[in-house]
């Protein structure tokens, strides 16, 4: 699993947000660096290093737009839940979350929709005037995907228990 992810700096959004917790779920120990470009030598062809919403890569959609089959533009979250988020929950499950969580992130981040979700996660960007730090204000955004997504995920569980 990877053990170090590289990520935009600055402004963030719901969709480097959620990927980040979706990372940190999968690896609490992953050591996430928030960067404005990829340092030399740095590539996410490598099976510990994942590099995410910057760079240009597999898990980066500024530079060319990916859509799903029915033209639903992906973000960084919805690329990386597209390769890992079955490798939390079932097939079934997994397209349920994308349905209801993955895709108004996608949406919003692309340009197409508003969704509250999102909307709420920027408010964590520090304010204008205010003291607060960047990165503090990103990990405390994380956290709080993290419960969401976390929660997302038992709630799944627990529906299919009582199936």
């Amino acid at each position: 699993m990877y053990q170090t992810g590289y990520t935009h700096a600055g402004v963030f959004h719901a969709d480097d947000v959620f990927a980040t917790a979706l990372l940190k779920i999968m690896n609490p120990k992953i050591k996430i660096h928030r960067v404005n470009y990829i340092p030399d030598g740095i590539t996410d062809h490598t099976k510990d290093t994942i590099i995410y919403d910057i760079g240009g890569g597999k898990y980066d959609h500024h530079k060319t737009p990916k859509l799903r089959k029915d033209g639903i533009p992906y973000s960084s979250f919805g690329l990386l839940w597209r390769d890992l988020g079955t490798g939390l929950v079932d097939k079934d499950s997994a397209d349920l979350i994308e349905r209801s969580l993955v895709i108004p992130i996608d949406l919003q981040d692309n340009g197409k929709e508003r969704n509250p979700l999102s909307n709420t996660i920027s408010l964590f960007n520090p304010l204008w005037g205010a003291d607060e730090d960047l990165r503090t204000q990103f990990d405390r955004a994380v956290d709080m995907a993290m419960q969401i997504l976390n929660r997302s995920l038992e709630s799944i569980a627990s529906a299919n228990k009582a199936k």
